[in-house]
C-alpha cells in the first residue's frame, strides 16, 4: 500500500506549510482594479454633465422656437383681424348681427391668438335675445360666433306696453313686424329673483300643459293669465257677454275648466252676469267671488 499523498503548492511546497514573503507578494490582490473603478465614475460623471448640457442647450433652443411662434402668431399681419366683417355670425334671427359684432371693437387690428373667447362669449350672451354663444378662431383671421336664441313663450304686461319673456322668465323686446299667438302675463314683477320668476314661469307652462292634454287645445281660448298667487293661478276666457275670470288654484286644471264648461250655459240661460268664478273647491263652484254683484256658491 503506497504512502499517504503530500499536496504541494506550485513551487513545490508544501500545502499549509509558511509562505514567505515573495509568495504573499504574488499572490496579494492587486489594486489596479481600485483605480478603473475610479477612473470609470470620473467618466460617468463626465457623461452625466454632457447630458446635462446638451438638454439646457436644447431647451433653450425650443424655448426661443416657441417665443418667435407666439411673436408671429400675435404680431404678424396674417393673422390680424382687419374688421368686424370678419366676424361672422350664426343662428341670429331675432338678433342684429351688428349688435354681436360690437362686441368685437377691441379686436380690430389685433390677432385673432389675442381675443379673449370666453370673455367675449360671456359678453355675448349679455345680449337679451342670446341664451347661450360660442366664439371660435378661424384660421387665417376671422372669428364665428354661434348663437342659441331665447324662445319667447308668453307676453308679459309691462306698465302699458307688452314685451315678450321666455320660460326662465327673461324678458325680450318684442321684434318690429314679428307676430304670435300667446297669452299675456300679469304678476311678474321686476322684484322677483331670478329663481322666483322662473318657478312661476314654471307654474304657467304646466297650466298651459295641463289644459291641452289628450289634445284638447283648451289653453288657446285664454287671453290672459295672472301668477301674482303661486296657490291661486288666474286667467280669463271670453264669452259673448265679456270675459271671465277664473280661479283654477294650483292643480287639476284641465278638470276644473270642464267642470266651468258644463256649467256656464246655466249661468248664461239665467241671464246673470258672472264676471269670475272660483273653481278651486271639489264640489263646488263660487261664482264672482272677487265682490262682483252674483255670487253664489254652487
Amino acid at each position: 500500500m503506497s504512502g499517504p499523498i503530500r499536496v504541494t503548492g506550485g513551487n513545490g511546497k508544501a500545502a499549509g506549510a509558511d509562505w514567505d514573503a515573495d509568495d504573499a507578494a504574488r499572490f496579494r490582490r492587486p489594486r489596479q482594479p481600485v483605480e478603473v473603478r475610479r477612473r470609470a465614475s470620473w467618466r460617468q460623471g463626465l457623461r452625466v454633465a454632457a447630458r446635462v448640457f446638451v438638454g439646457t442647450v436644447t431647451v433653450a433652443t425650443v424655448g426661443g422656437g416657441g417665443f418667435a411662434v407666439h411673436r408671429f402668431a400675435t404680431a404678424g399681419t396674417l393673422f390680424r383681424v382687419a374688421d368686424l366683417e370678419k366676424v361672422e355670425v350664426e343662428g341670429a334671427e331675432h338678433v342684429p348681427a351688428a349688435a354681436v359684432r360690437e362686441r368685437f371693437v377691441a379686436d380690430v387690428g389685433e390677432s385673432i391668438f389675442s381675443v379673449p373667447l370666453g370673455a367675449r362669449r360671456e359678453s355675448v350672451q349679455e345680449i337679451a335675445w342670446v341664451e347661450a354663444a360660442t366664439v371660435q378662431r378661424l384660421l387665417p383671421n376671422r372669428l364665428r360666433v354661434h348663437i342659441r336664441e331665447r324662445i319667447p313663450v308668453a307676453f308679459l304686461r309691462q306698465g302699458a306696453g307688452l314685451a315678450l319673456v321666455d320660460a326662465n322668465g327673461v324678458v325680450l323686446p318684442a321684434p318690429e313686424g314679428s307676430s304670435y299667438d300667446f297669452p299675456v302675463l300679469s304678476g311678474l314683477p321686476e322684484t322677483l329673483s331670478p329663481d322666483e320668476r322662473r318657478i312661476r314661469m314654471q307654474l304657467y307652462l304646466s297650466f298651459l300643459a295641463d289644459l291641452d292634454r289628450e289634445g284638447k287645445d283648451y289653453s288657446a281660448r285664454f287671453s290672459e293669465v295672472e301668477l301674482s298667487d303661486p296657490d291661486d293661478v288666474r286667467a280669463t276666457v271670453s264669452e259673448a257677454d265679456g270675459s271671465v275670470w277664473l280661479h283654477f288654484g294650483h292643480d287639476r286644471y284641465q278638470e276644473k275648466f270642464e267642470t266651468y264648461l258644463q256649467h256656464r250655459s246655466l249661468w248664461q240661460q239665467s241671464g246673470e252676469t258672472v264676471r269670475s268664478v272660483d273653481l278651486r273647491y271639489r264640489g263646488q263652484i263660487v261664482l264672482n267671488p272677487d265682490g262682483a254683484p252674483g255670487t253664489t256658491p254652487r
